[in-house]
Protein backbone atom coordinates (compact mmCIF):
# COMPACT_ATOMS: atom_id res chain seq x y z
CA UNK A 1 0.00 0.00 0.00
CA UNK A 2 1.27 3.77 -0.60
CA UNK A 3 1.31 6.32 2.02
CA UNK A 4 -1.63 7.94 0.35
CA UNK A 5 -3.50 4.66 0.42
CA UNK A 6 -2.36 4.77 4.08
CA UNK A 7 -3.56 8.50 4.67
CA UNK A 8 -7.20 7.14 3.10
CA UNK A 9 -7.47 4.04 5.41
CA UNK A 10 -6.69 5.85 8.67
CA UNK A 11 -8.73 8.89 7.68
CA UNK A 12 -11.70 6.92 7.22
CA UNK A 13 -11.11 3.97 9.98
CA UNK A 14 -11.00 7.28 12.16
CA UNK A 15 -14.31 8.51 11.09
CA UNK A 16 -16.01 5.79 11.57
CA UNK A 17 -14.59 4.96 14.93
CA UNK A 18 -15.48 8.62 15.86
CA UNK A 19 -18.86 8.32 14.38
CA UNK A 20 -19.50 4.99 16.59
CA UNK A 21 -17.85 6.86 19.62
CA UNK A 22 -20.46 9.87 19.09
CA UNK A 23 -23.03 7.25 18.91
CA UNK A 24 -22.35 5.30 21.67
CA UNK A 25 -21.35 7.74 24.31
CA UNK A 26 -24.16 10.42 23.49
CA UNK A 27 -25.36 11.91 26.77
CA UNK A 28 -23.21 9.70 29.07
CA UNK A 29 -23.12 11.68 32.01
CA UNK A 30 -19.36 11.22 32.47
CA UNK A 31 -17.56 11.70 29.49
CA UNK A 32 -20.27 15.37 28.84
CA UNK A 33 -18.09 18.36 28.98
CA UNK A 34 -20.08 20.98 31.01
CA UNK A 35 -18.97 24.41 29.77
CA UNK A 36 -17.90 26.92 33.19
CA UNK A 37 -15.60 29.64 33.76
CA UNK A 38 -12.80 28.12 31.75
CA UNK A 39 -14.39 26.91 28.99
CA UNK A 40 -13.93 28.35 25.64
CA UNK A 41 -17.36 26.66 24.43
CA UNK A 42 -21.08 27.30 25.64
CA UNK A 43 -22.96 24.11 25.25
CA UNK A 44 -22.28 20.68 26.40
CA UNK A 45 -19.88 18.45 24.16
CA UNK A 46 -19.06 15.17 24.75
CA UNK A 47 -15.70 14.57 25.03
CA UNK A 48 -13.01 11.33 24.52
CA UNK A 49 -13.51 11.01 21.23
CA UNK A 50 -9.80 11.26 20.67
CA UNK A 51 -10.47 6.91 21.85
CA UNK A 52 -10.99 6.79 18.12
CA UNK A 53 -7.26 8.74 17.05
CA UNK A 54 -5.43 5.61 19.18
CA UNK A 55 -7.49 2.86 18.01
CA UNK A 56 -6.48 3.90 14.56
CA UNK A 57 -3.15 4.67 14.96
CA UNK A 58 -1.97 1.74 17.38
CA UNK A 59 -4.85 -0.65 15.07
CA UNK A 60 -3.16 0.82 12.00
CA UNK A 61 0.64 1.08 13.04
CA UNK A 62 1.02 -2.56 14.46
CA UNK A 63 -1.22 -4.20 11.43
CA UNK A 64 1.11 -2.67 8.67
CA UNK A 65 4.76 -2.34 10.86
CA UNK A 66 3.81 -6.61 11.92
CA UNK A 67 7.39 -7.72 13.55
CA UNK A 68 8.79 -4.30 13.28
CA UNK A 69 6.60 -3.04 15.43
CA UNK A 70 8.05 -0.99 18.55
CA UNK A 71 6.58 -2.90 21.33
CA UNK A 72 7.67 -0.01 23.97
CA UNK A 73 5.63 2.67 22.10
CA UNK A 74 3.00 0.90 22.00
CA UNK A 75 2.97 -0.41 25.87
CA UNK A 76 3.67 3.13 26.59
CA UNK A 77 1.37 4.60 24.54
CA UNK A 78 -1.29 2.24 25.39
CA UNK A 79 -0.82 2.93 29.46
CA UNK A 80 -1.25 7.16 28.80
CA UNK A 81 -4.15 6.58 26.93
CA UNK A 82 -5.74 4.36 29.62
CA UNK A 83 -4.92 7.08 32.40
CA UNK A 84 -6.40 9.73 29.93
CA UNK A 85 -9.00 8.09 28.97
CA UNK A 86 -10.00 7.45 32.94
CA UNK A 87 -8.94 10.95 33.58
CA UNK A 88 -12.09 11.95 30.74
CA UNK A 89 -14.08 9.92 32.55
CA UNK A 90 -13.26 10.25 36.98
CA UNK A 91 -10.66 13.22 36.72
CA UNK A 92 -7.62 11.27 37.96
CA UNK A 93 -5.41 13.16 40.61
CA UNK A 94 -2.49 14.91 38.55
CA UNK A 95 0.25 13.64 40.17
CA UNK A 96 -1.00 9.32 39.48
CA UNK A 97 -1.16 10.82 35.66
CA UNK A 98 2.43 12.31 35.95
CA UNK A 99 3.43 9.16 37.33
CA UNK A 100 2.41 7.07 34.69
CA UNK A 101 3.58 9.79 32.16
CA UNK A 102 7.13 9.51 33.45
CA UNK A 103 6.91 5.53 33.94
CA UNK A 104 5.88 4.89 30.19
CA UNK A 105 8.10 7.67 28.90
CA UNK A 106 11.14 6.03 30.87
CA UNK A 107 10.09 2.43 29.51
CA UNK A 108 10.13 3.49 25.75
CA UNK A 109 13.63 5.79 26.40
CA UNK A 110 14.81 2.26 27.95
CA UNK A 111 13.83 -0.30 25.35
CA UNK A 112 14.94 2.23 21.92
CA UNK A 113 18.52 0.79 23.03
CA UNK A 114 21.37 2.81 22.23
CA UNK A 115 20.19 5.41 20.23
CA UNK A 116 17.14 6.20 22.93
CA UNK A 117 18.26 9.66 23.80
CA UNK A 118 17.11 12.76 21.47
CA UNK A 119 19.12 14.87 22.92
CA UNK A 120 22.19 12.41 21.85
CA UNK A 121 25.90 13.57 22.57
CA UNK A 122 24.14 17.27 24.19
CA UNK A 123 23.77 15.37 27.55
CA UNK A 124 26.07 13.47 27.58
CA UNK A 125 25.01 10.72 30.49
CA UNK A 126 22.00 12.18 31.14
CA UNK A 127 20.43 12.59 28.20
CA UNK A 128 18.28 9.20 28.93
CA UNK A 129 16.87 11.24 32.27
CA UNK A 130 16.38 14.79 29.76
CA UNK A 131 14.60 12.82 26.97
CA UNK A 132 12.24 11.72 29.31
CA UNK A 133 11.53 14.80 30.75
CA UNK A 134 11.02 15.98 27.22
CA UNK A 135 8.95 13.73 26.18
CA UNK A 136 6.63 13.99 29.17
CA UNK A 137 6.67 17.75 29.01
CA UNK A 138 5.47 17.26 25.47
CA UNK A 139 2.77 14.77 26.41
CA UNK A 140 1.26 17.67 28.65
CA UNK A 141 2.02 20.39 26.67
CA UNK A 142 -0.24 19.05 23.69
CA UNK A 143 -2.84 18.50 26.23
CA UNK A 144 -2.82 22.15 27.30
CA UNK A 145 -3.14 23.12 23.86
CA UNK A 146 -6.20 21.42 23.52
CA UNK A 147 -8.85 23.44 24.17
CA UNK A 148 -10.47 25.35 21.42
CA UNK A 149 -12.20 23.37 18.67
CA UNK A 150 -9.72 22.31 15.37
CA UNK A 151 -6.49 23.17 16.89
CA UNK A 152 -4.74 20.37 18.04
CA UNK A 153 -6.23 18.16 14.72
CA UNK A 154 -4.62 20.89 13.03
CA UNK A 155 -1.42 21.08 14.88
CA UNK A 156 -1.05 17.00 14.40
CA UNK A 157 -2.29 16.82 10.66
CA UNK A 158 1.02 19.46 10.34
CA UNK A 159 3.35 17.32 12.37
CA UNK A 160 2.84 14.53 10.82
CA UNK A 161 3.08 15.85 7.58
CA UNK A 162 6.61 16.55 8.33
CA UNK A 163 7.38 13.48 9.52
CA UNK A 164 5.94 11.74 6.66
CA UNK A 165 7.46 13.95 3.78
CA UNK A 166 10.72 13.35 6.14
CA UNK A 167 10.49 9.45 5.98
CA UNK A 168 9.38 9.42 2.29
CA UNK A 169 12.68 11.92 1.17
CA UNK A 170 14.86 10.06 3.31
CA UNK A 171 13.83 6.47 3.13
CA UNK A 172 12.45 5.83 6.42
CA UNK A 173 9.44 4.13 6.72
CA UNK A 174 9.29 4.47 10.35
CA UNK A 175 8.61 8.16 9.72
CA UNK A 176 6.63 7.91 6.23
CA UNK A 177 4.31 5.10 7.60
CA UNK A 178 3.68 6.36 10.69
CA UNK A 179 3.20 9.39 9.58
CA UNK A 180 1.06 9.07 7.09
CA UNK A 181 -1.38 7.16 9.34
CA UNK A 182 -1.39 10.14 11.83
CA UNK A 183 -2.52 12.34 9.18
CA UNK A 184 -5.31 10.61 8.13
CA UNK A 185 -6.16 10.23 11.54
CA UNK A 186 -5.91 13.25 12.57
CA UNK A 187 -7.87 14.80 9.53
CA UNK A 188 -10.64 11.87 10.05
CA UNK A 189 -10.88 13.05 13.83
CA UNK A 190 -11.22 17.10 12.49
CA UNK A 191 -14.21 16.56 10.62
CA UNK A 192 -16.29 16.50 13.78
CA UNK A 193 -14.01 18.46 15.82
CA UNK A 194 -14.13 21.53 13.59
CA UNK A 195 -15.89 24.78 14.49
CA UNK A 196 -18.80 24.22 15.87
CA UNK A 197 -17.34 20.89 17.52
CA UNK A 198 -19.61 18.14 17.54
CA UNK A 199 -17.15 15.89 19.67
CA UNK A 200 -14.34 16.47 21.94
CA UNK A 201 -10.50 14.88 21.71
CA UNK A 202 -10.51 14.87 25.76
CA UNK A 203 -7.15 13.60 27.41
CA UNK A 204 -7.37 10.39 25.91
CA UNK A 205 -6.39 11.95 22.42
CA UNK A 206 -4.47 14.96 23.45
CA UNK A 207 -1.54 12.61 25.54
CA UNK A 208 -1.50 10.30 22.69
CA UNK A 209 -0.30 12.78 20.04
CA UNK A 210 1.93 14.14 21.93
CA UNK A 211 3.68 10.94 23.07
CA UNK A 212 3.64 9.86 19.85
CA UNK A 213 5.40 12.83 18.45
CA UNK A 214 8.01 13.61 20.92
CA UNK A 215 8.59 9.37 20.20
CA UNK A 216 8.89 9.73 16.54
CA UNK A 217 12.75 10.17 16.61
CA UNK A 218 12.89 7.45 18.40
CA UNK A 219 10.05 4.86 16.71
CA UNK A 220 12.84 2.72 14.94
CA UNK A 221 16.26 3.03 16.18
CA UNK A 222 17.74 1.29 13.48
CA UNK A 223 16.17 3.66 11.01
CA UNK A 224 16.31 7.26 12.99
CA UNK A 225 20.05 7.75 12.89
CA UNK A 226 19.84 7.43 9.50
CA UNK A 227 17.97 11.00 9.37
CA UNK A 228 20.63 13.04 9.21
CA UNK A 229 19.26 15.40 11.58
CA UNK A 230 18.93 16.06 15.50
CA UNK A 231 15.73 14.56 16.59
CA UNK A 232 14.96 17.61 18.95
CA UNK A 233 15.30 19.72 16.17
CA UNK A 234 12.70 18.14 14.42
CA UNK A 235 10.45 17.39 16.90
CA UNK A 236 10.67 20.65 18.19
CA UNK A 237 9.91 22.54 14.82
CA UNK A 238 7.23 19.93 13.58
CA UNK A 239 5.74 21.40 17.40
CA UNK A 240 6.56 24.85 16.90
CA UNK A 241 3.43 26.77 17.97
CA UNK A 242 2.21 24.52 20.67
CA UNK A 243 5.53 24.41 22.63
CA UNK A 244 6.23 27.95 22.23
CA UNK A 245 2.61 28.93 23.34
CA UNK A 246 3.05 26.59 26.34
CA UNK A 247 6.84 27.67 27.35
CA UNK A 248 5.54 31.37 26.98
CA UNK A 249 2.55 31.08 29.03
CA UNK A 250 3.74 28.95 31.79
CA UNK A 251 7.06 31.62 32.10
CA UNK A 252 4.50 34.59 32.54
CA UNK A 253 2.56 32.72 34.57
CA UNK A 254 5.77 32.05 37.16
CA UNK A 255 6.84 35.36 37.14
CA UNK A 256 3.63 36.68 38.07
CA UNK A 257 2.97 34.00 41.02
CA UNK A 258 0.05 31.99 39.12
CA UNK A 259 -0.75 28.63 39.68
CA UNK A 260 -0.11 27.60 36.51
CA UNK A 261 -1.09 23.67 37.32
CA UNK A 262 -4.69 24.75 37.54
CA UNK A 263 -7.79 24.88 35.16
CA UNK A 264 -6.87 28.67 33.36
CA UNK A 265 -6.76 30.59 30.18
CA UNK A 266 -3.81 32.39 30.06
CA UNK A 267 -2.84 30.52 26.83
CA UNK A 268 -1.99 33.10 23.73
CA UNK A 269 -4.62 30.72 22.01
CA UNK A 270 -6.98 31.59 24.34
CA UNK A 271 -6.31 35.21 25.14
CA UNK A 272 -7.50 35.67 21.68
CA UNK A 273 -10.57 33.55 21.13
CA UNK A 274 -11.88 35.33 24.46
CA UNK A 275 -10.65 38.55 22.47
CA UNK A 276 -13.52 37.81 19.56
CA UNK A 277 -11.09 35.56 17.36
CA UNK A 278 -12.96 32.47 16.32
CA UNK A 279 -11.92 29.10 17.19
CA UNK A 280 -11.89 28.61 12.62
CA UNK A 281 -9.12 31.18 12.23
CA UNK A 282 -7.56 30.46 15.22
CA UNK A 283 -6.93 26.45 14.20
CA UNK A 284 -5.96 27.73 11.02
CA UNK A 285 -3.31 29.73 12.06
CA UNK A 286 -1.62 26.77 14.00
CA UNK A 287 -2.54 24.72 11.04
CA UNK A 288 -0.56 26.55 8.60
CA UNK A 289 2.14 27.48 10.53
CA UNK A 290 2.50 23.73 11.31
CA UNK A 291 2.19 22.30 7.49
CA UNK A 292 4.40 25.96 6.44
CA UNK A 293 7.04 24.35 8.85
CA UNK A 294 6.90 20.81 7.82
CA UNK A 295 7.15 21.64 4.38
CA UNK A 296 10.08 24.13 4.59
CA UNK A 297 11.92 22.03 7.22
CA UNK A 298 12.07 19.59 4.52
CA UNK A 299 13.22 21.78 2.05
CA UNK A 300 16.19 23.12 3.82
CA UNK A 301 18.84 21.32 1.22
CA UNK A 302 17.45 23.28 -1.12
CA UNK A 303 16.80 26.64 -0.07
CA UNK A 304 18.15 26.82 3.26
CA UNK A 305 17.45 27.36 7.01
CA UNK A 306 16.52 30.75 6.57
CA UNK A 307 12.77 31.13 5.49
CA UNK A 308 12.47 28.57 7.81
CA UNK A 309 14.13 30.48 10.90
CA UNK A 310 11.62 33.52 9.75
CA UNK A 311 8.61 31.53 9.66
CA UNK A 312 9.42 29.88 13.20
CA UNK A 313 10.44 33.70 14.80
CA UNK A 314 7.55 36.03 12.42
CA UNK A 315 4.35 33.64 13.75
CA UNK A 316 6.08 33.54 17.46
CA UNK A 317 6.98 37.35 17.74
CA UNK A 318 3.31 37.30 15.90
CA UNK A 319 0.83 35.18 17.83
CA UNK A 320 2.22 37.28 20.99
CA UNK A 321 1.60 40.92 19.41
CA UNK A 322 -1.96 39.43 18.39
CA UNK A 323 -2.70 38.31 21.69
CA UNK A 324 -1.22 41.94 23.16
CA UNK A 325 -3.39 43.68 21.03
CA UNK A 326 -6.30 41.55 21.52
CA UNK A 327 -6.05 42.38 25.60
CA UNK A 328 -5.35 45.69 25.24
CA UNK A 329 -8.07 46.57 22.61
Amino acid sequence: MTTIGLIVLSFLLSLACVWVFRKASAGHPRLLDIPNERSSHSVPVTRGAGLAIVLTVLGSYIGWFGNSTNLAYVVAAVAIAIVSFLDDLFSVPLILRLIVHFAAAGIFVYFSGSYGEIFGAHFGPLAPWVTVVFVVWTINAFNFMDGIDGIAGSQAIGASLGWMILGVSAGIPAYSNLGAILLGASAGFLVFNWQPAKIFMGDVGSTFLGFTFAAFPLINSSDSQTANVSGLTTAIIFLWLFLFDTVFTRFWQIVRLTPFWRPHRDHLYQRLTLGGESHQKMALFFGMVAIGSAILFNTVGMIGWVPLALLLLASAVGLTAWARKKRLT
